[in-house]
């Protein structure tokens, strides 16, 4: 079965669609998808004061933060050599919406979004 998955993955990742949708398995399932070859999001019922806490926390523990703009809803950093970006905005008054974008030497790691997304959604659900 994880043959077969892993197989659909990755001839989607060839394929080029970009809106794959993934589910990611850690302490219960955390779902998210590709919306791009470097984008990946997701919506959750927590807060966007929640959201952006967790992210903050995670940034620093995975690599390092450059920005860190509530206001403008700006956060960015480095993890693994890519660059990081994390949006968190609301969708509706009891959904949020976690969006990572993740480039390497200027090419896609969605691997790398993925990872982040994961350890955020992580993260709000203990």
């Amino acid at each position: 079965m994880l043959k077969l998955a892993l197989t659909f993955l990755l001839i989607i990742g060839f394929t080029g669609c970009v809106a794959a949708p993934i589910m990611l398995i850690g302490a219960g399932a955390v779902g998210g998808y590709a919306i791009s070859r470097d984008t990946f999001e997701g919506n959750t019922s927590k807060s966007q004061e929640e959201l952006w806490d967790a992210a903050n926390k995670i940034l620093a523990i995975m690599g390092s933060i450059e920005v860190s703009d509530r206001k403008r809803d700006e956060l960015s950093g480095h993890v693994n050599g890519a660059t990081v970006w994390i949006t968190v905005v609301p969708v509706n008054s009891s959904t949020t919406k976690l969006r990572i974008k993740a480039r390497k030497n200027l090419l896609p790691a969605i691997g790398i979004a993925q990872d982040v997304y994961a350890k955020i959604i992580s993260q709000i659900e203990q």
